[in-house]
């Protein structure tokens, strides 16, 4: 955390966000969605760092994106029939929307283009995020997409 902006620091501890492994970023549950016993889905805080961003990943089920502060981030989307979104999210704006929707099924990434600054997000699943139906992006996706000049920018470093 030796580069990271002061403010980013501060959310992490005052929030009690960890490194999640893999993705990169921070994140905390805050919520879990319930009908009695049944869980329905879950809620998290998620920051971003220009250094620890989120790197392209398969998710089989929606997320739903919430900007809350910091610097607009881009975000990638990969459509399993080759298609490719590119979208800024951030505060309202001509051209930052502050809720995305990310379609299960599609690989995405999302990272800032500020390298001094951060973002934080909050994210829902339905049904929660589950670690054994994630997929980590590999450099394999650049032949499937070849129209996404951005795509190796959204991957990890170890995944180049």
């Amino acid at each position: 955390m030796a580069g990271m902006n002061e403010e980013a620091r501060f959310l992490i501890k005052k929030l009690s966000l960890e490194r999640l492994e893999g993705e990169g970023g921070y994140y905390r549950k805050i919520y879990t969605h319930r009908k009695g016993a049944e869980i329905l889905g879950g809620t998290i805080y998620y920051l971003v760092t220009f250094e620890s961003f989120s790197s392209l990943h398969w998710l089989p089920t929606d997320e739903v994106w919430y900007f809350l502060q910091g610097s607009p981030l881009q975000q990638l989307i990969l459509y399993p029939d080759g298609r490719h979104s590119l979208s800024l999210l951030g505060p309202v704006g001509e051209t930052c929307n502050p809720v995305s929707v990310v379609p299960g099924g599609c690989y995405q990434g999302t990272r800032l283009l500020d390298e001094q600054g951060y973002a934080l997000c909050a994210t829902t699943m339905c049904p929660p995020y589950d670690h054994s139906r994630y997929i980590q992006g590999t450099k394999e996706l650049v032949s499937e997409y070849p129209e996404c000049p951005e795509l190796f920018s959204f991957l990890r470093e170890e995944d180049r």
